[in-house]
């Protein structure tokens, strides 16, 4: 009878180790843990500027809650520089000091930086084109708080035309005239009446000379009739 041979798991296992052994060396060995990653910044929330029943100008965002262990962030974008922006941050707790900065492009720089200080209350107001951002932090989370955002509508102002009617400025010339103060027609009169004498006095030193010279033509002549 012929027998099989059956190698047993103990004459396995050095060769399951050798070829575990060769597969790390390969492919290198198990990855190590990674540290969380507590660098990262704060998510930053849109404003939800909505038209209100009762206002009649622009748009309101009104945010309550809580100060956290880090800054809150809040943005919106999509205004024009004529569109005023006042936002208004109060401390439920007048002993809780909440700060607030006004961010442009980037969050680490603040173009305003206020706290509601010893007053539990302040207020920010300025004019923006595109984007801002608001940050709030205290030194402790938990502090209650209550921020409204208003965004007023644009404001346009009328622009003159640029071109004007030939009446109209025949109108603007006359009304202009007539309305000229005494004294400059005064001075307009005199002028005019210097530019009389002077015109009168050149005629008279003309008419001298031309008499002067007929004078002489004339004893010129006689002397030489005599001689």
């Amino acid at each position: 009878m012929q027998m099989t041979y059956q190698p047993s798991m103990v004459t396995r296992a050095p060769c399951i180790a050798l070829v575990c052994a060769m597969v790390l060396a390969l492919h290198g060995g198990p990855a190590a843990a990674q540290a969380p990653d507590t660098s990262k910044a704060p998510p930053a929330r849109a404003l939800a500027l909505k038209k209100l029943d009762g206002l009649t100008n622009g748009k309101l965002a009104y945010v309550v809650t809580r100060t956290g262990r880090d800054e809150q962030r809040y943005y919106t974008s999509n205004l024009l520089v004529t569109q005023p922006v006042i936002v208004t941050l109060k401390a439920d707790d007048p002993a809780d000091d909440i700060r607030l900065r006004v961010t442009k492009t980037q969050w680490s720089k603040a173009e305003r930086e206020v706290s509601t200080g010893t007053a539990g209350r302040v207020q920010v107001k300025f004019r923006t084109q595109g984007e801002f951002g608001l940050a709030v932090a205290a030194d402790d989370a938990g502090k209650p708080y209550r921020m409204t955002v208003w965004v007023g509508d644009e404001v346009k102002r009328p622009m003159s035309a640029v071109v004007v009617p030939r009446s109209a400025m025949k109108s603007g010339m006359t009304s202009r005239t007539a309305s000229a103060p005494a004294s400059q027609n005064t001075a307009v009169r005199e002028a005019a009446a210097a530019k009389d004498t002077g015109g009168s006095m050149v005629i008279w030193l003309v008419a001298g000379l031309l008499v002067v010279i007929a004078g002489l033509l004339f004893a010129l002549l006689r002397k030489k009739r005599e001689s």
